[in-house]
């Protein structure tokens, strides 16, 4: 890399803070970015996707059951009871003469055909016959137009009086009745003598149709209409409310309204409001880490998992979303399951009870408020995170996913029976047991990825470190079974102590197994693996003896890295003696001085680092006490608890405790485990007697 590049690498690095609080912030503020940005989406306003008369551009499921107001049908029905009263009020034959009269005048007209000047004279006489209230222009205009503009002017004209008859003409109406006629004659596409002659026409013809006052009728006619009950239409949720292609109508419109399909073309309102939510939500999730006392904040690879898990969900999730706007079948796999199957594994149930219960929220949002797809989904969380307690090998977890399917099933079964038929309830159980399924597979794919991302060891993993068909535990029993031995019973002593603290007993154990895994380089230079009465050390000076010994720690932490041993046990390998004094050979050392040179304790310590965590703590303990109880001769609880004392009184006046965080009150705790399981082991058993046959047996 040469300065240009390096001078961009270190500028692009400056921008990510130090590993802890600040960079877990980073971490968690992204997520939300990238949360908001996928929930958001499809509220943000945009153009109206939806128009009367216009095609669908989508197909549209109903997320909840509501009814929607037919605005069509109800103006139907009450428009039919506006002139069901009318036709008791008003006479319909009133209307029918008048355009009899109009017809009859026209025919009279075609029958007069000739000159205009005969057919004005005609018309003249007619006129007084018929007593028409016709202006001279009007009947000017029917002696000289041809047929074609006579039959024009009778049709617009018996249009116009038709429809101004179909309602209460009376006499106290009868002139805004006549007004009402010229004015929409004036509005007519035709020529301006014609549009005279039309309302001329009109008014000759126009006659009252009732003997009531007209706002009397008027007034009964809204009355009826407002009885009539208004007509709604119920939609069922899943149920199509338009297909992709179908034309929309003003129903349709409405209905996709009442279902909120048409709020993305709105203003900016559901968009503050659901971003506020998220935040809401993501500050619920920072109180509770703050209240925790160890806050997990502060491990940023931790926090980096977590995310990874929130972020993995939230793009399932809102790919199934949007296929549940089209069918909503596809709700029932939104995979909350694998938030509270992961992260109970991964991390506790508590934490994975509070990031499944805020997925659920998220995913109501996501599938615009189903409740039964919904419901579903957190109620198929809620069951992950319980089953996750159980779960200590890789078998349970095939076990816990059969399980977790068939919850599934069942619960996606009940919530398809509020929505659908028999036939949407089998579907539905189906998707359910795949949803488990699916979640119990990427559960399993993701725990190696996350454990390798925050650094952290799960149950399982450790478990998996117990078996002896690890290779370190083979080599550990083929080149040094006495060290093997001594490591399981350190191993019991650990998990009781750690059990009796509260502490990671599982830890605890696979610790002590691994803690002397380095001294299958020099096996032969531990007593534990020396034959009867044979010494490695014999000819060898205290000074490189006690090399030997403290390099079981280095070698240890070297074949744990090689072997990929998680940072917990090899922290726990290189801690295990901290700094403690290698007592035997720097008393031998002392005694062959013999008042010459000065003896130099430092080099007859350990290098490694002082136990900073208490499963470690506690391994250096059992592995001292273990040592300790195998040299004391007829073995007492008394002998043993006086032991266990010495043992621990020593590492703590060494300082060897000083930068873990046991407590006086969990040392004694620890003491009096250690005790417990000595006693158990070293208790004393009677003499069998040697039975002898005799003559007679």
């Amino acid at each position: 890399m040469d300065d240009k590049e390096g001078s961009r690498y270190r500028r692009w690095q400056r921008l990510i803070p130090p590993a802890g609080k600040r960079r877990s912030l980073l971490f968690s503020l992204l997520t939300v970015c990238v949360v908001l940005a996928l929930v958001v989406l499809e509220y943000l306003p945009r153009a109206a996707r939806f128009e009367v008369g216009k095609p669908s551009t989508e197909t549209v499921i109903s997320p909840r059951d509501f009814d929607v107001l037919d605005e069509e049908n109800t103006e139907r029905m009450r428009q039919r009871e506006r002139e069901r009263v009318r036709d008791i009020f008003v006479n319909p034959q009133a209307r029918s003469e008048a355009l009899a009269r109009l017809e009859g005048l026209f025919a009279e007209v075609e029958v007069m055909r000739g000159t205009a000047a005969e057919m004005a004279g005609e018309l003249k006489a007619l006129k007084e016959r018929e007593k028409l209230d016709l202006d001279a222009d009007t009947l000017d205009l029917l002696a000289r137009s041809s047929r074609e503009d006579a039959r024009l002017l009778y049709s617009v004209t018996a249009e116009l009086l038709s429809a101004e008859m179909s309602r209460p003409v009376s006499y106290d109406n009868l002139e805004d009745v006549r007004r009402e006629l010229r004015r929409k004659a004036q509005e007519l596409p035709l020529s301006e003598e014609f549009r005279r002659a039309v309302a001329d026409l009109g008014e000759a013809f126009l006659r009252t149709n009732t003997a009531y006052a007209a706002a009397t009728v008027e007034r009964d006619m809204e009355e009826a209409a407002r009885a009539v009950q208004p007509v709604f239409v119920h939609y069922a949720v899943g149920q199509k409310i338009v297909e992709k292609g179908e034309i929309i109508t003003p129903l349709i419109l409405a209905s996709l309204g009442e279902a909120g399909s048409l709020s993305p073309v709105g203003g900016y309102q559901p968009l503050v409001g659901i971003a506020l939510l998220v935040l809401v939500l993501y500050f619920v999730v920072m109180v509770y880490f703050r209240r925790q006392p160890n806050w997990p904040a502060a491990e940023d690879r931790t926090v980096a998992a977590l995310c990874l898990v929130f972020l993995v969900f939230t793009f399932l999730a809102r790919l199934f979303a949007l296929f549940a706007d089209q069918d909503p079948m596809w709700g029932f796999l939104v995979p909350l399951p694998l938030v509270g199957l992961s992260l109970g594994i991964f991390l506790d149930r508590q934490l994975a009870l509070l990031i499944t219960a805020l997925g659920g929220i998220l995913a109501g949002i996501l599938l615009k408020g189903n409740f039964p797809l919904t419901a579903a989904a957190f109620c198929g969380g809620v069951a992950a995170c319980a089953l996750a307690a159980g779960i200590r090998r890789r078998e349970d977890l095939f076990r816990v996913g059969f399980e977790l399917s068939v919850f599934m099933a069942v619960v996606c079964m009940l919530a398809a029976s509020l929505m659908r038929d028999i036939y949407f309830v089998m579907v539905a159980g189906a998707l359910g047991l795949g949803n488990g399924i699916f979640c119990t597979l990427l559960a399993i794919g993701a725990l190696p990825v996350l454990e390798r991302i925050s650094g952290k060891i799960t149950p399982l993993h450790l478990l998996e470190l117990t078996t002896p068909e690890h290779p370190l535990m083979r080599e550990l029993i083929s080149k040094a079974p006495g060290t093997y031995s001594h490591s399981i019973v350190v191993g019991n002593l650990a998990e009781a102590a750690a059990q009796s603290i509260g502490a990671d007993s599982l830890l605890a154990r696979v610790g002590a197994y691994y803690h002397d895994v380095g001294k299958v380089k020099r096996s032969s230079f531990f007593v534990e693996n020396q034959p009867s009465g044979f010494d490695s050390h014999a000819k060898l000076n205290p000074n490189l003896s006690a090399l030997v010994i403290s390099a079981h720690v280095k070698e240890g932490v070297e074949m744990a890295r090689e072997h990929k041993l998680p940072r917990e046990i090899v922290d726990i390998i290189k801690q295990h003696h901290g700094t403690s004094l290698i007592r035997y050979f720097y008393a031998q050392a002392l005694k062959e001085r013999n008042g010459r040179e000065r003896v130099s304790e430092s080099r007859f310590r350990y290098p490694g680092e002082k136990p900073r965590s208490k499963e470690a703590a506690i391994v250096m303990l059992a592995d001292a006490v273990e040592a300790a109880a195998k040299a004391v001769e007829r073995p007492t609880p008394v002998k043993l608890e006086q032991i266990v004392r010495t043992m621990i009184k020593e590492r703590l006046d060494d300082g060897q405790l000083s930068e873990c965080n046991l407590t006086m009150g969990e040392v004694e705790r620890i003491i009096m485990a250690f005790t417990r399981v000595l006693c158990g082991m070293y208790h004393e058993r009677p003499e069998y007697p040697t039975l002898v046959k005799g003559e007679g047996a």
